[in-house]
């Protein structure tokens, strides 16, 4: 087959499986394509990011970003940088912008994991991570309730470090509540050696 007929079909694919939601399953895009297909996408779609085409840097984050991706067994690829091109880009759409704020919330989620125990990112990783989502927030448009999880987060680590400031003097979850967040700690188990 013709490069060009494959790489419209795999277009088509990629339309339909994360923007139209054509294929039946729970919490699409599914993450789990059959080996053989992931191959054909990393290859097409490897050659459209080198090219900044909209909206395949969007589908190259949605099927590889934050997963092991095994056609690169050697972890070469960040698929991050490639979402940051996607949301800078002069085609970005909304889902780009969703897709982008979303990835700051995941990590701040990510670093209050195991709060009040310990925090998994640095206070100049979270600034770094609320400048970005702020700058998402001044140019573009954001869903609402994705907006009230980003003031959680930030209330919540503003509420962290200073009660790490303070020498952790306090209950954490009192303190929250007096702020009148409701902070429920992750369930985790630590395992003693």
């Amino acid at each position: 087959m013709p490069d060009a007929d494959a790489d419209a079909i795999l277009f088509r694919f990629c339309r339909e499986y994360l923007d139209e939601m054509k294929f039946p399953g729970d919490a699409l895009p599914r993450r789990h394509l059959p080996f053989q297909l992931t191959k054909l996408l990393d290859d097409y779609l490897s050659r459209e990011c080198e090219k900044d085409q909209m909206p395949q840097m969007r589908w190259t984050y949605q099927i590889f970003g934050n997963i092991y991706n095994p056609h690169d067994p050697k972890l070469e690829h960040d698929f991050y940088p490639i979402l940051e091109r996607a949301y800078m880009h002069e085609k970005c759409d909304p889902q780009t912008v969703q897709l982008y704020f979303r990835e700051q919330l995941d990590s701040l989620w990510w670093g209050q994991h195991h709060f009040p125990e310990s925090i998994r990112i640095t206070k100049e990783e979270f600034e770094t991570i609320v400048g970005a989502a702020k700058k998402i927030l001044l140019e573009k448009t954001v869903d609402p309730p994705l907006v009230e999880e980003f003031e959680y987060y930030v209330k919540l680590y503003q509420i962290y470090f200073e009660w790490q400031n303070n020498n952790r003097n306090g209950d954490f979850y009192e303190l929250c509540r007096k702020e009148g967040l409701a902070f429920e700690g992750v369930p985790v188990i630590y395992y003693k050696e």
